[in-house]
């Protein structure tokens, strides 16, 4: 496999591409240059084939069995800029040498069925990402240290992550039952009369370029949560936006996306239906039958879309934080210290127990106050610690694809058929 480095034509040092200003930039001269210019007359450094991973000093039976799995998504490369052995992993498109530091483009993994159709180059730079991190954990003074630690945060990484984008159109269909509800009384009683209809729904819609995660590295939920992506800012692919940045081409093929893509479509049409019955004022509404939905004309471009990642390791699990490239949308999860959220915990339980100890003492004694009082202690410790303890998390499962779609839904069935009407009386309270 060979390795590709845009090299500056003024002094030959390698280029990247800078996000702010969307140019290509030479880190050693400062000259900058077009996307473009670059793409067709820069004169790339000579191809270096891949290394080869050299295990012969290994030995034994397990040995083996051991670099069979090691090995298994690890390829050799070599730097083109200063012959330097880089490791990297079957799937990566872009990354950097360890001796010197230049950025490197695997051109395998950008040709044939590996070449992207379309770039989201990155807008939002690398101290955009360290503020926006900043910014999710507040004073963080529940976090542990490692995560406040600027060497540790310094390590944050522009990725070009793989997505399939699917286009297609939508025919479905299903039954909901929506109740009217109304209640009123006289001098004796109280009255709760319910209608209920059946609520039958159907249409076609379309959806333009639902993104699914092609990587199998990545968490789709931390995808998803910094969904959407501008398309707007959509481009025809040119390697050199890779440079200075990682990328991955996809494990995932368009089928293996298929069941996440099409959970989102159905999702999104049972919310347009569950919508179109509540709005005509029926006070709950739900499904009874089965949601049939028929996806057709299925069309798949392959991208790669900017994200900033950060991965920390904390009491032997991996906690991350991801931002989208291009709008700045942020996910991330994060834990707490446990001994500091005790610590301030406890605090308030004594404060509670002190304050439920004296309510109980003024009421009825001292044996109330011992016992409001450890009942509000420890009440409010379990709360605290609860509460305090949790993770700093706003990841969410986006299982939706309203955001793609290509126009509002055609309903070709929408018929509220009146069924049953039940009345319920209860007595109300005599007053003596």
């Amino acid at each position: 496999m060979a390795t590709v480095e845009y090299k500056c034509p003024n002094c030959a040092a390698p280029l990247v591409f800078d996000a702010a200003c969307k140019t290509v930039r030479c880190e050693f001269c400062e000259s900058t240059f077009d996307v473009d210019e670059v793409t067709a007359n820069s004169k790339k450094a000579a191809r270096h084939e891949t290394s080869k991973i050299d295990d012969e000093y290994i030995e034994g039976e397990k040995a083996e069995e051991y670099w069979k799995k090691v090995t298994a998504k690890t390829a050799g490369y070599s730097c083109p800029s200063c012959g330097g052995a880089i490791i990297g992993t079957v799937d990566s498109a872009a990354l950097f040498c360890p001796y010197c530091g230049n950025p490197a483009i695997i051109e395998s993994s950008i040709e044939g069925v590996f070449k992207p159709d379309f770039i989201i180059p990155f807008v939002k730079t690398k101290e955009d990402a360290i503020k926006a991190y900043n910014d999710f954990l507040g004073d963080g003074k529940y976090l542990p240290k490692v995560f406040r630690d600027s060497h540790a945060v310094d390590k944050v990484s522009g990725v070009y992550v793989p997505y399939h984008l699917l286009s297609c159109d939508v025919s479905a269909g299903s039954v909901y039952k929506g109740e009217i509800v109304e209640k009123w009384s006289d001098s004796d009683y109280d009255y709760e009369k319910t209608d209920t209809y059946e609520n039958r729904r159907a249409g076609t819609m379309s959806f333009v370029r639902i993104p699914a995660d092609a990587s199998s590295s990545i968490d789709d939920d931390f995808m998803e949560t910094i969904e959407p992506f501008d398309y707007s800012g959509l481009t025809e692919f040119k390697d050199v936006y890779l440079s200075g940045f990682w990328a991955d081409k996809y494990d995932l093929t368009p089928e293996q996306c298929q069941e996440v893509t099409d959970k989102r479509i159905a999702n999104t049409v049972d919310s347009i239906f569950l919508d179109s019955v509540s709005q005509k004022g029926f006070t709950s509404v739900s499904r009874t039958g089965a949601l049939n939905v028929d996806v057709r004309n299925r069309k798949y471009a392959y991208a790669l879309l900017p994200v900033w990642l950060l991965r920390t390791k904390y009491n032997n699990e991996f906690y991350y934080f991801a931002m989208n490239g291009q709008t700045g949308k942020v996910a991330a999860k994060m834990p707490v210290d446990r001994s500091k959220v005790k610590k301030k915990s406890l605090g308030i339980g004594a404060i509670a127990l002190a304050a439920g100890a004296l309510l109980g003492y003024i009421i009825n004694g001292v044996w109330a106050a011992l016992i409001l009082g450890l009942l509000a202690g420890l009440i409010a410790f379990f709360a605290a610690f609860g509460t305090l303890g949790s993770h700093l998390n706003n990841v969410r499962n986006n299982y939706y694809a309203d955001s793609y779609a290509g126009g509002r839904m055609n309903f070709t069935v929408s018929d509220d058929v009146f069924k049953t009407t039940f009345t319920r009386r209860s007595a109300r309270p005599k007053r003596e």
